[in-house]
């Protein structure tokens, strides 16, 4: 090999990607030469490709992150790289673009949380006005009612009557805390209250309730109770009650004229500690068309709004009755045809016994004597209280349980009268003129005296949301409990924290 070969063989190896194809195919000087300018070029046009890659992704570590790289001809490896670059630059964008997107979003986000949480608070104020305003008188009509049942000297029609009063304001208060908590019902969180009760006494009031409005309408109504089925079931009575108010009220409305209602409840099965009942309400009324049926337990919603126009009511009884039967751990069904009527099953689980309960003479019965503590005395009871009839009401049921009352009408007379006389429990209106109970309570909370601070302080409201009942906690109220109250719970309540604070 010359030197003039070896040469032109040392620079054609120097970059062997540059020269995949050889510029010539000579072996002459000049042959050389054009190879060894083909390579400065392409060495020169290489470095100021680099110099601007270095000076843009400078650039780029500064903040100008979009800017493409240039592409040349020579599709060699900075191409390739620049190509990469881009490509990543691309990605980049989309990613930004999303990323403001989605902040956009998170912002109207939050905006609609804090917009919620005003509508929630709003609301929850609304809610907590309406149950203070209807509740309240519901108390007095319900609490003067209880009493007068309690009067052995009633006769038997006075005493029918006001069985009837009981059993529609029950009934009332139950739709009220339903529409007042519509949310509380939809997460089935609904007290339930396991007392003993008579069945053939319920079914009676109930079917003496509708008895006018079937007679109006010459409807043939009955109800039917298996002689299997047990005398006194333990459960929630109001509720069981609200099931067949419900159910038989929508069958009166819907059953046309000389028409046709029959209320059946038999023992369906019995097993340990349970027994199983079933209860059927059937009506010869105007049915329910077939692709309806799935939608009559949703909220607020009636067949069409000519039923709704028609027949009225507010669209939230199969619902809610649905939602109570489902936390009886029971069940619902129907079938219906228009034109022919329609059929509705319940199936509820009773438990045979209940430990917390006791037998249902006992509660007619129970007569309450003089409670003594034990630093001598009759209990007595400081009642916080400014509605006037809530008053005599609280009173009359103190009175008969034989304690010893103080009433004051505000929570800035509560405090001077805790202040001035010993007090073995406090009764708290929350929603009171001049100081509510919430600040009467955490005064009470703060005195020196360690005896009255530590007073047992029971919220008797006729406010009910969960916000009411978690700030009372959180004040310092040992106790809650909503109006219209049963006499027998103020009772318990009430022995129950006098004698936990004489044991401490």
């Amino acid at each position: 090999m010359t030197k003039l070969e070896e040469i032109l063989v040392l620079v054609r190896s120097i970059n062997a990607d540059e020269f995949q194809q050889q510029c010539t195919n000579g072996n002459s000087l000049e042959d050389v030469h054009k190879e060894l300018l083909s390579l400065a070029e392409k060495i020169e046009s290489k470095k100021k490709r680099t110099d601007v890659i270095i000076e843009h992704i400078s650039n780029s570590y500064a903040g100008d992150f979009f800017n493409y790289l240039p592409i040349s001809d020579a599709q060699d490896e900075l191409d390739v790289f620049c190509m990469g670059f881009n490509t990543y630059i691309d990605e980049l964008k989309a990613v930004m673009v999303t990323k403001k997107l989605l902040e956009t979003s998170n912002n109207k986000l939050v905006e609609e949380k804090e917009r919620s949480e005003q509508l929630a608070m709003a609301r929850d104020e609304f809610l907590s006005s309406m149950s203070h305003e209807i509740r309240t008188p519901l108390n007095g009509i319900l609490g003067f009612t209880d009493l007068l049942l309690k009067n052995r000297s009633l006769d038997a029609e006075s005493k029918k009557q006001l069985d009837y009063i009981k059993i529609s304001g029950d009934i009332l208060l139950v739709i009220i805390n339903d529409i007042l908590d519509l949310a509380k019902i939809e997460s089935g969180q609904i007290a339930l209250y396991e007392k003993p009760f008579d069945l053939s006494n319920l079914t009676k009031l109930i079917y003496d309730t509708f008895s006018g409005k079937t007679q109006a309408k010459e409807i043939d109504f009955k109800i039917l109770i298996n002689k299997k089925v047990p005398a006194i079931l333990n459960g929630d009575s109001i509720r069981v009650s609200q099931i067949l108010f419900n159910l038989i009220s929508n069958s009166v409305k819907f059953t046309q004229k000389k028409g046709k209602i029959t209320v059946k409840i038999k023992l369906d099965k019995e097993e340990a500690g349970f027994y199983h009942i079933k209860i059927t309400v059937k009506d010869s009324g105007i049915g329910i068309p077939q692709d309806k049926i799935d939608t009559i337990f949703d909220p607020f919603i009636q067949v069409s709004n000519d039923t709704a126009r028609k027949y009225g009511g507010t669209g939230l009884g199969l619902t809610i009755i649905k939602k109570i039967i489902n936390i009886m751990n029971g069940e619902i069904h129907v079938k219906s045809k228009l034109g022919v009527g329609t059929k509705f099953t319940v199936n509820l689980l009773f438990a045979k016994e209940n430990a917390k309960s006791v037998p249902l003479k006992s509660i007619i019965n129970k007569d309450k004597s003089a409670v003594s503590v034990n630093r001598g005395g009759k209990i007595k009871v400081l009642l916080v209280e400014d509605n006037r009839i809530n008053q005599i009401l609280a009173q009359k049921v103190l009175s008969k349980f034989n304690f010893d009352c103080v009433t004051v009408d505000n929570g800035s007379l509560a405090v001077e009268a805790v202040i001035r006389e010993n007090f073995d429990i406090i009764l708290m209106d929350i929603m009171m003129p001049i100081m509510n109970g919430y600040e009467a309570t955490a005064i009470i909370r703060n005195l020196e005296d360690k005896t009255k601070k530590s007073i047992p302080i029971v919220a008797l409201t006729a406010v009910v949301t969960g916000s009411i009942i978690e700030a009372c906690s959180s004040e310092g109220i040992d106790r809650y409990l909503s109006k219209p109250f049963e006499s027998e719970e103020l009772y318990n309540v009430i022995i129950e924290l006098v004698h936990k604070e004489d044991t401490i």
